[in-house]
């Protein structure tokens, strides 16, 4: 399987995007926000102690590797994708001031990267 690399900035928003939509409740058994949280928090506080621009460098810059997931975690994962991007289609067709073409394009890319890993034959073979 090829490892699965996000910026720091996409790992950030995709468990930010999990812990919003749980509103305080606990994550279901078996749910990658479950799986990932300890490293969130820990990357989170790491960018709390940084001056602005070296988190700013972080965030964009960084990367975050997944050495392995399993089937239900990437489809999961997946949801959360496709809310970011259509939460971007939203800001850009509100004229809104946070609207960034460049972000959607970003996410849009994500999606398709995930979704051609789901849809691989092999990639499931090899997590043990």
């Amino acid at each position: 399987m090829e490892k699965l690399e996000f910026t720091v900035h996409e790992f950030m928003a995709i468990m930010g995007s999990l812990d919003e939509n749980l509103a305080g409740k606990n994550a279901p058994e078996g749910s990658v926000y479950n799986e990932w949280h300890a490293q969130w928090k820990a990357l989170d506080e790491r960018l709390e102690e940084l001056p602005m621009m070296e988190r700013a460098d972080m965030l964009f810059d960084g990367k975050l590797t997944i050495n392995a997931i399993t089937e239900p975690h990437l489809k999961e994962v997946i949801s959360v994708v496709e809310s970011q991007v259509a939460m971007h289609q939203q800001l850009i067709k509100d004229n809104d001031e946070d609207a960034d073409p460049e972000d959607l394009e970003i996410w849009q890319n994500r999606l398709n990267d995930l979704s051609e890993l789901l849809g691989s034959s092999n990639w499931r073979d090899e997590i043990s």
